[in-house]
This record gives C-alpha cells, sequence and structure tokens, in this order.
C-alpha cells in the first residue's frame, strides 16, 4: 500500500543562520562504543526520551536549536556521532555502517529505557539500520536518508584517508562539501569559510570518512530490512534539492510497514530544525 504523502507549507529560516558556538551549560555524558570508542552526549528537558542522530558533518552543537524546542516535552539525548564534537573518532580502518549502530546502541542503553529516535541525513541510515537490528526504538522521525544520492568514489575516499593523516581538515570540509555531498557550490565556497559553522566543520573534518563511505557503499536503499523496521515511522523531505533522494524517501515510506511520508513545501536538503520540530514531536507523541 502506497503511503499518504502529507504536504505542509511552514517557511523559516535557515539553521545556519544560527551560532553553533554557544553552549548551553548542559554536562557532557560519555558512553564507551562496542569497539571501546568514547561517545559523548548531552541530556535536557523531561518527558520520554528522544534521541537526535545527526548527519555529516554534524556535531551536537548544531542540533541544539531543535533539542532546545523539544526538551519542552521530551527528554533530549543530543549526542556526537564519532569524530564529531567530543567523541572519539575510532579507527577509520575499521569502521563499517554497524560500527555506527553499535554507537546508537551505547547511547540508548545509557539512558536505560527505549527511546524515540530522530535521525537526519545519514543519521536517518543509522536509524533505520539500528531499528532493523532490533534496538529498543519507540518511534522514527527520518529527514532525508540520502538514499540514491550520488555516489562517492573510491579514489575521493582515498584522497580524504590522505588528508587525515596529513591533517588538512579544511581541505577535507572543502572535498565533501563541494565533491561528495555537494552542499556548497564552488561559488559558495568562500561564504561558506567566513560562515560561524565553518571552524566547527574544520573540527569534524576527519569523520567526514565515515560519510563518504556511507555514499559509496550505502546509497541503495536496503530494500530487504526495510520490513524488519517494526517501528511506528515517518519520512520526511523537502520539496527543493536531490529528486534522488525525494524520490527515495516515498520508496522507504512505501517498504517501512505503516510508515508515514510528509513533504514541506519550498524546503531543501538542509534541515530546518524550526519548522520540522513540532511535527516531528506531533509524531513521536503520536
Amino acid at each position: 500500500m502506497s503511503p499518504t504523502d502529507t504536504t505542509v507549507d511552514q517557511r523559516g529560516p535557515l539553521p545556519l543562520d544560527a551560532d553553533y558556538a554557544a553552549g548551553r551549560g548542559l554536562p557532557v555524558e560519555h558512553v564507551t562504543s562496542a569497539d571501546g570508542t568514547r561517545i559523548a552526549f548531552e541530556r535536557s528537558g523531561t518527558g520520554r526520551p528522544v534521541v537526535i542522530v545527526g548527519g555529516g558533518l554534524n556535531d551536537r552543537a548544531m542540533f541544539r536549536p531543535m533539542a532546545g524546542i523539544m526538551s519542552e516535552r521530551f527528554t533530549v539525548v543530543n549526542y556526537d556521532r564519532r569524530g564529531r564534537g567530543a567523541s572519539e573518532l575510532g579507527d577509520p580502518d575499521a569502521w563499517t555502517l554497524d560500527t555506527e549502530v553499535e554507537d546508537l546502541r551505547a547511547v540508548i542503553d545509557a539512558v536505560g529505557e527505549p527511546c524515540d529516535v530522530f535521525g537526519n541525513c545519514t543519521g536517518g541510515m543509522v536509524a533505520i539500520e539500528a531499528a532493523a537490528a532490533g534496538l529498543p526504538i519507540r518511534r522514527m522521525a527520518l529527514y532525508e536518508p540520502p538514499y540514491r544520492s550520488p555516489e562517492a568514489t573510491t579514489e575521493q575516499l582515498a584522497v580524504i584517508r590522505g588528508l587525515i593523516d596529513e591533517g588538512r581538515r579544511g581541505e577535507i570540509v572543502e572535498l565533501f562539501g563541494r565533491d561528495i555531498v555537494g552542499f556548497i557550490s564552488p561559488e559558495k565556497m568562500e561564504y561558506f569559510k567566513q560562515h560561524p559553522a565553518w571552524a566547527a566543520f574544520e573540527s569534524m573534518a576527519f569523520s567526514a570518512y565515515y560519510d563518504a563511505i556511507i555514499s559509496r557503499d550505502h546509497t541503495g536503499i536496503p530494500f530487504a530490512k526495510l520490513p524488519l523496521v517494526q517501528v511506528p515511522t515517518v519520512i520526511m523531505r523537502g520539496d527543493v534539492g536531490d529528486g534522488g533522494i525525494h524520490d527515495a524517501c516515498v520508496q522507504l515510506a512505501e517498504g517501512i510497514p505503516g510508515a508515514q511520508l510528509l513533504t514541506m513545501k519550498d524546503r531543501d536538503h538542509l534541515l530546518d530544525q524550526a519548522a520540522w520540530s513540532r511535527y516531528v514531536m506531533a509524531f513521536l507523541e503520536g
């Protein structure tokens, strides 16, 4: 059965207008993942727990606007995926997508009860893998998991791996943002370098290697795993940008049992946290 596509019109400021350097004074907690890598997270609010799983070059600071909104009704567990923020990088040569599933498992175990999950971009891919593997997830809201997006090449991965060894963080961000993910056009590169978020991107540049592997090896929709996702799920997308990702969102909603599809007008792959938060909360409370 095809999912119903609910379209909403909600305009607001782009999230990258925020100053992500500003902290919220929350204590940083750590948990150790299965391979010994320390993963950092912070908690805010009260209510049933929801874990935020960021995407490429996203640390927990970048989701503080969303966490702040949602903490009015939830206990928000906002964590740094490995190689971001206060989380350790781990071993780049031993990384697999299952490694990130184990990181999410460790965070949920630290919470001590089943959690709702919000996943942005490749964080949505991690969430789908986790739900299919049977992690204790109650409900999931996923924004534009980038299936059917252009694939990274083995040559690009080799370049990033070499730049990691040489510590050339800025060049990694440029390569990843311009040539692999495509969220920074060549014309806007200098603008982004002056943006407050650029320093944050550079700080977590080494983690781009992991998302580049996802881009090379995991952009195909995992159709065999979708029926294993036995939790209520909403797939969210904009209507501007990569048509392959948008089409994949439809296929995800068709393949995950009972999933819903929600489209917001005039939105692209860059998550507008203020605009989407209330829809995420409404679904998770449903």
